[in-house]
């Protein structure tokens, strides 16, 4: 399975060497054949990293390991982009890095953006995985989390949850309505992400969950909605016997005991799978229409590593 994984990335990726006027890969843009060596190192750094994501005792430390690498190559090179050479932004042009402008900028801009296509194509194919591997401000939110004890959800996060995701919206859409400036635009984009860093530094530290995710980001809001148009789902089977280990490593929230007496994760659960380690009865399972528990959880380890490295490859910002 993971040599597969591999070639498929190859086979995925090498197109990317023949369209558009511009490289979309980083090494093509800085030398001649530089994106065939991109593509090699991205394939085979997939292979492991399927490999080792298929052993659930490995899952959760090589998917922390690889969301962090993602996040950091994301804003390295932005920073590149912004002091070095606009070659390291993809369309030359700079894009303000803060998730709830997926939503809010198509929205203000009246146009879809790269960055939307990417999102809405990861969601539907990966589901919530964009919520656990993908983006880069979630990394973050998962480091400041850290490893603490288990504290309860926050009181009325789906109210919380929907109030902003509507705000986004309507800000966006109010803006462009009334024709503000691009600098009032980008001032609210800023201030978006600055209260969301300080929501990670101040909230999800303290409370050792991750609060930007589960209850602050739009993005994160909308993909609770629409991982359900993905067929891949998480189940808890009778097995179960309440011990809640598994509540104690869900950084989402998503397994209070209300959801595990549902045999159901709830809302906010992204599939990242760290809970089937910590199980001791074997009990939580993926599932997908008509294949074995272990089959799904296969092909979703599958789809994710191969979403991850495509979006990892590419010129993103």
């Amino acid at each position: 399975m993971p040599a597969l994984t591999g070639l498929i990335v190859i086979f995925l990726l090498l197109p990317l060497q023949f369209v558009g006027e511009r490289p979309l890969l980083l090494l093509e843009r800085l030398f001649r054949g530089g994106g065939y060596l991109q593509i090699a190192g991205v394939a085979i750094f997939a292979s492991v990293m399927e490999y080792n994501m298929l052993i659930p005792s490995r899952s959760g430390w090589w998917r922390r390991f690889s969301w962090s690498l993602f996040s950091a190559v994301f804003f390295l090179q932005l920073i590149l982009g912004l002091f070095a050479d606009k070659l390291f932004l993809m369309t030359g042009e700079l894009h303000l890095p803060v998730p709830a402008l997926i939503i809010s900028g198509p929205l203000y801009r009246g146009e879809l953006s790269v960055m939307t296509l990417i999102f809405l194509s990861a969601v539907l194919l990966s589901g919530p995985a964009w919520c656990s591997q993908y983006c880069y401000f979630g990394a973050i939110d998962s480091a400041f989390a850290g490893k603490k004890a288990l504290s309860r959800p926050a009181k009325d996060r789906l109210a919380l949850k929907n109030s902003f995701l509507i705000l986004a919206i309507a800000v966006a859409l109010l803006m462009r309505i009334t024709g503000a400036g691009q600098g009032f635009a980008l001032a609210t984009g800023v201030a978006t992400g600055v209260a969301g860093l300080a929501i990670i530094a101040l909230i999800s530290r303290r409370k050792g969950k991750m609060v930007h995710c589960t209850v602050w980001c739009p993005v994160g809001t909308l993909v609770s909605y629409m991982k359900h148009l993905n067929p891949f789902r998480m189940r808890i089977e009778a097995s179960c016997t309440t011990c809640m280990l598994c509540s104690s490593v869900c950084r989402y929230d998503a397994l209070s005991s209300n959801d595990i007496a549902r045999l159901k994760p709830g809302l906010t659960c992204t599939l990242c799978g760290d809970c089937l380690a910590a199980c001791r009865h074997n009990s939580i399972k993926y599932r997908f229409p008509g294949v074995k528990p272990d089959t799904a959880r296969k092909m979703y380890v599958t789809v994710t590593v191969i979403i991850y490295s495509l979006v990892l490859a590419m010129a993103r910002i």
